[in-house]
């Protein structure tokens, strides 16, 4: 495990070992985000639907042990929940800038929820003002996994073979990789397990940039150290 003297942070970039990431929820109108948020921050499950007006905001802390860097990184999510609804597109898009991750939902008994997932997608890496940034695809709802009441259901086997197709366009040029997760905020499946996911991706892609951005700055003095002699 990296040990040493931890520093201060700025969203979206690792300082020392701790890190603030702003990181939205996105999906249709009524596929679980605000369910699972409330599972995750320990406010327990809500029988009825409440519709979120514009966009939620709550902050939650966690430590992760990240594998490859053998790091324990200190992380502060900030989490805006975004109202699905079409009528709040125009308010919900400002709270997308900024954002270095995503969980998409879509609810597992509703087909059209999982073919809206690329449209969500890309507005977030349009919007984000970062592009490319990480996100898990979480199928919700899976305590109805089966359930006879929903038969025109969307089995795991679409939600991985999705996540495969973005990790094979994203991990060489962006350095994470797409996870596909099916919830239950009612039964507490998965629910802490879905932000660890996110959260390793983010470490990655930030680690994976910064060691970009250091070797563009190396090729340049290599460049300017050839060009005039220089040592």
């Amino acid at each position: 495990m990296s040990t040493g003297k931890r520093r201060q942070t700025t969203g979206g970039k690792i300082l020392g070992h701790k890190l603030r990431a702003k990181i939205v929820l996105i999906g249709d109108g009524g596929v679980g985000k605000t369910a699972l948020r409330r599972s995750w921050l320990g406010e327990g499950f809500k029988t009825e639907y409440l519709m979120t007006i514009g966009a939620d905001f709550a902050s939650q802390e966690m430590s992760l042990y990240h594998q490859i860097t053998k790091t324990t990184y200190d992380i502060k999510f900030q989490i805006w929940d975004l109202a699905g609804q079409p009528r709040f597109k125009a308010v919900r898009d400002l709270y997308y800038r900024g954002a270095i991750g995503a969980l998409c939902f879509f609810d597992i008994t509703n087909q059209e929820s999982y073919m809206n997932l690329v449209e969500w997608i890309q507005n977030y890496w349009n919007l984000n003002g970062h592009g490319k940034v990480p996100l898990l695809i979480v199928g919700a709802k899976s305590d109805l996994r089966d359930n006879p009441a929903f038969p025109a259901q969307v089995t795991a086997h679409y939600g991985k073979e999705y996540a495969a197709e973005l990790t094979k366009l994203l991990k060489h040029k962006y350095g994470f990789s797409v996870h596909y997760i099916e919830t239950s905020a009612k039964e507490g499946t998965n629910v802490d397990k879905a932000f660890r996911l996110l959260a390793n991706e983010i470490i990655a892609s930030v680690n994976f940039q910064e060691r970009k951005r250091k070797n563009r700055k190396t090729s340049t003095r290599n460049i300017i150290n050839d060009r005039y002699g220089r040592r």
